[in-house]
């Protein structure tokens, strides 16, 4: 068998063990996560289909030679560690389980009818009535 026809069957065996995977979880998962999962099963078939599985292959291929020939450096294994860093959180944020926002009671939440003091109601010293505009003094 030619390679053409490996890359094929890999393709169309990836493709249906996601489809089955979709299938298990569709009663059970929310309906975001089936939809991702479905669309994650249809990208194989997609990239043979329209011809860019070769591609693929090629660019793993690429990147192992880059992987091998890579020289460690500080600044290399800075970057490998922040790319391993950004992995590892990406992997937690989906493991951490969703936790809907509680409302606070209404009891909790100041109304917005009356509206908030600025200043006391009634000046405490002679210094304190001097500072409030004529306007705004209490009548005596």
């Amino acid at each position: 068998m030619d390679i053409s026809l490996w890359v094929m069957v890999v393709v169309i065996g990836w493709t249906v063990l996601g489809l089955v995977l979709v299938a298990v979880l569709w009663s059970r998962a929310p309906w975001k996560a089936v939809l991702a999962w479905l669309g994650i099963a249809l990208v194989p078939i997609g990239i043979w289909l329209v011809g860019l599985s070769q591609a693929a292959i090629d660019g793993w291929n690429t990147l192992a030679l880059w992987w091998q020939g890579l020289v460690y450096t500080l600044p290399v294994l800075i970057g490998l560690s922040v790319l391993g860093l950004a992995a590892v959180l990406l992997l937690i944020s989906r493991l951490v389980p969703h936790r809907p926002r509680r409302r606070k009671p209404k009891d909790e939440i100041p109304s917005a009818a009356a509206p908030p003091m600025y200043r006391p109601a009634a000046p405490r010293s002679e210094a304190e009535q001097t500072l409030i505009l004529p306007e705004n003094r209490p009548n005596p």
